[in-house]
């Protein structure tokens, strides 16, 4: 119905309108029953039937009552059987099997379907014609209402009434016609427009559309005269249905003029649009809006390609950190030992330097740890290289867990271990080796007993460089491994001990 024009379905709801005046009519008694003259004209025809009947008896022609009741059910289709019957209740005469469908509700008494006339001879009542008429429930709705006087004069008036309805309205309206007060040439120019157009009543109804808006609905400008602007699949930008306090709704209460705001709309060919609306309230003489005009850019191109562009930032910005996260990856691959996770040698370098050389310009401590695994050949030939590396990362994982952030812990090469203790002298540095040595050689630290050598150095010792001051733990450590292994020698005592 939604593609019918206006005066159609204005000509369609004042049929329907006076059909329901003329049955409401109807049902307020206000017209003669048709079921009282149906009732009636049941009656007659059995008094007619019991009168020929009644001739034919007086002169005892059972063949002639049976033809007069022959011809009274041929005469009506809703006489089912027939039958005359005599005062001792045997049956003079029946047509069909009157027998078994006389089942009457008062044996005394007539009723729309069972009806009873006596018949008299000599003054003597002789005997009864019987009727059996159809139900009433059984007889076709279709036929009930075409033999109704209503039905077909409602009917009548509804098709009469329609074309007249459309005649007149198509004659009314076409005086009434919101566009006849706009000229030819406006309505032409607006059509010519590629963007969408409409003109709103201060209600919200659409008094013009430009063809390109209509175009748009798959539907013709004159169809949308007259209908709620607000009534068409209107979204916002997120796709939520937006019904109340649209663009020029605000326009038209607050008498201001938008740009800029986006809604959705499906297109005829169920493809959603984008559109960019931008309007002004029509204002009167007095400054009070009696109307809006809006224009309607399609962006959806626009919008798509933004919608694109955000994705391929995002897409970007996904790689980047990406990237990000694998070269911290690498970063740090680069800079630990893939076994026990400590800094690698070159990252060790890179990080104690500056340490140092602060350390010297402001006087502070600074101490160096060397750690070698003592018999760690023997421990790869009589347990295996997987159980090595397992002794290697428990010593990697002691050293860390004993020191806490004290120092810097680096696997040196192979079984050895470099730890730079910032401000930390060299006597709280042997004392911080000894309680390490005695975790690694307490029972239960491996699943063999491991011990470790040390060699502490100093700042104090003399070197002037991170290379001199781990040559000097080295040494101390070599001297360590010389004498016995499973302690801890300080540099400084070297000396003391040659």
């Amino acid at each position: 119905m939604g593609s019918l024009g206006p005066i159609v379905r204005i000509s369609m709801g004042l049929v329907l309108l006076t059909g329901s005046m003329l049955i409401s009519i109807d049902l307020l008694g206000l017209v003669p029953s048709n079921d009282r003259r149906h009732l009636e004209a049941r009656g007659h025809l059995a008094e007619l039937t019991a009168a020929r009947a009644a001739s034919a008896l007086q002169q005892s022609d059972i063949r002639g009552v049976d033809a007069v009741l022959l011809a009274a059910l041929e005469s009506n289709p809703d006489i089912l059987t027939a039958a005359v019957r005599s005062r001792d209740g045997r049956l003079l005469s029946q047509i069909g099997e009157h027998e078994t469908s006389w089942r009457p509700e008062d044996p005394l008494q007539s009723t729309p379907t069972h009806i009873r006339i006596p018949v008299f001879r000599s003054n003597r009542h002789f005997a009864d014609v019987e009727l059996r008429f159809r139900d009433e429930d059984a007889i076709s709705w279709i036929s009930t209402l075409w033999h109704s006087p209503l039905a077909r004069f409602v009917g009548s008036v509804s098709l009469i009434g329609f074309f007249v309805y459309g005649f007149y309205l198509r004659r009314t309206l076409h005086h009434l016609d919101p566009s006849s007060v706009i000229p030819t040439r406006v309505q032409s120019t607006l059509d010519v427009m590629t963007e969408g157009v409409l003109i709103i009543s201060k209600e919200g109804n659409i008094v013009l559309a430009n063809r390109a808006f209509a175009d748009r609905l798959g539907r013709s400008p004159a169809d949308l005269m007259g209908r709620r602007a607000a009534a068409f699949d209107w979204k916002d930008a997120e796709g939520d249905p937006v019904t109340r306090n649209l663009p020029w709704e605000r326009a038209l209460a607050k008498g201001e003029s938008f740009t800029g705001s986006i809604l959705t709309l499906n297109h005829s060919k169920k493809e959603r649009v984008i559109l960019n609306l931008n309007g002004a309230p029509v204002l009167n003489g007095w400054g009070q809006p009696t109307g809006a005009i809006v224009t309607f850019e399609d962006v959806t191109e626009l919008e798509e390609q933004r919608a694109d562009l955000e994705r391929a930032l995002t897409e970007l910005e996904k790689s980047r950190d990406e990237i990000r996260f694998q070269n911290e990856e690498l970063s740090i691959l680069a800079r630990s030992d893939p076994l026990t996770g400590a800094a690698n040698r070159r990252s060790f370098m890179e990080d104690v330097e500056p340490l140092l050389a602060v350390a010297r310009e402001s006087g502070k401590e600074l101490s160096c740890m060397m750690v070698d695994i003592d018999h760690f050949k023997h421990i790869n030939d009589t347990w295996g290289h997987q159980a090595g590396d397992e002794v290697i990362r428990g010593v990697a994982d002691g050293l860390r867990t004993q020191l806490g952030d004290t120092g810097f812990v680096c696997r040196y090469g192979g079984e050895e271990f470099c730890v730079a203790l910032p401000e930390t002298s060299c006597a709280a540095a042997r004392d911080l080796a000894e309680r390490v040595r005695r975790h690694f050689d307490t029972p239960g630290f491996a699943a063999m007993p491991v011990t470790a050598s040390f060699g502490i150095s100093s700042l104090t010792d003399g070197a002037t460089n991170l290379s001199a001051l781990i040559d000097q733990a080295d040494r101390a450590l070599y001297f360590s491994k010389e004498h016995g292994r499973n302690r801890v020698t300080r540099f400084d005592e070297l000396s003391n001990q040659s």
